[in-house]
């Protein structure tokens, strides 16, 4: 852990507009944390789809396609379009959907999804990953890069340029296929590092203590899902990717991190780590808002984290 004084604990304050939320949040949260089984865990995380307004409800198409992975397992594609898609150059986004490699599906994206399809004309592809405990590490990341791999192959039948992708999988893509070029990388909200690797890390990382009991998913809650996903805490840079021992070639990134989530140290670090590396790195850091924030329906904060996604994908691909 870094000896200097702590640049990142004023991030925690709550943000004012958030926190009028707390209690419902809280209340709500506490159910879904309540269960016996994983199947009945997964099944609390269900709920209505909802959309902020800011995110489009028509200008799109949805697909679905089904892929084998290397070892034989069936992983399900979702493909969105731009409806007035009539050529074969547009941008790629490929997303990994969030949960803690636990819960959460294609659905858990859609208002991103749609925004970047819409608003950035572009091919966006979700992959349905295996979860864990039943997979736990490598499956999610096998499934991802397997699905990655015959997208990239379909190039010109799902109708983008192999110049224009964005995704993450960017340490497993540079090591392994040195051939295929990102144009750039969207890491919202990340996990970049088992906290047990902490103190062995030269970045400031306290964000698991300054924001233990943080509103939706806490301290407690990440060391849960760590423990569903690695319980061995492998020292791998692919499950914990700010282990890296080189971030060189590596694509322009885009990080967004809420300052009351318990894993805001570890985004910033990452961001830090590939700046010091030479790679243009864009940080936004939303203060005093906690881990999912951007669920909030039609806050500012929420339209501030789908618009900034927006702009930067669309500088991004700009001619």
């Amino acid at each position: 852990m870094p000896t200097q004084a702590l640049h990142n604990s004023h991030l925690s304050k709550i943000n004012q507009e958030f926190a009028p939320l707390v209690p419902a949040v809280n209340e709500a949260f506490a159910k879904i944390w309540t269960f016996e089984t994983i199947d009945e865990f997964r099944g609390n995380w269900k709920r209505p789809a909802t959309y902020p307004s800011c995110v489009p409800d028509q200008g799109f198409s949805i697909d679905h396609k089904v892929i084998q992975a290397a070892d034989g397992a069936n992983i399900e594609l979702r493909v969105y379009k731009p409806s007035d898609a009539d050529d074969y150059d547009l941008p790629l986004f490929f997303i990994l959907h969030g949960g803690g490699w636990v819960v959460g599906s294609h659905d858990s994206e859609n208002s991103v999804c749609r925004s970047v399809c819409v608003k950035c004309r572009a091919i966006v592809i979700s992959v349905d990953y295996r979860r864990a405990p039943e997979y736990k590490f490598p499956y999610a990341l096998n499934d991802a890069y397997d699905a990655f791999r015959w997208v990239y192959k379909n190039s010109s039948t799902l109708g983008f340029s192999k110049d224009k992708i964005a995704a993450a999988l960017t340490l497993k893509l540079r090591d392994s296929d040195a051939h295929i070029k990102l144009a750039g990388q969207v890491l919202n909200i990340p996990v970049t590092c088992h906290p047990r690797h902490f103190p062995q890390l030269d970045y400031e990382l306290n964000s698991y203590e300054q924001n233990a009991e943080s509103p939706t998913t806490n301290a407690t809650h990440m060391r849960w899902f760590w423990d569903q996903y690695d319980p061995n805490a492998e020292k791998n840079q692919l499950s914990s990717p700010l282990l890296a021992t080189s971030f060189q070639s590596l694509p322009k990134a885009l990080i967004q991190v809420g300052g009351l989530d318990p894993l805001r140290d570890e985004g910033i670090a990452y961001a830090q780590a590939l700046e010091q590396a030479g790679v243009p790195t864009t940080l936004k850091i939303y203060p005093g808002l906690p881990h999912g924030f951007m669920l909030a329906m039609d806050k500012d904060f929420t339209k501030n984290y789908y618009g900034e996604v927006v702009n930067w994908m669309n500088e991004l691909f700009s001619p």
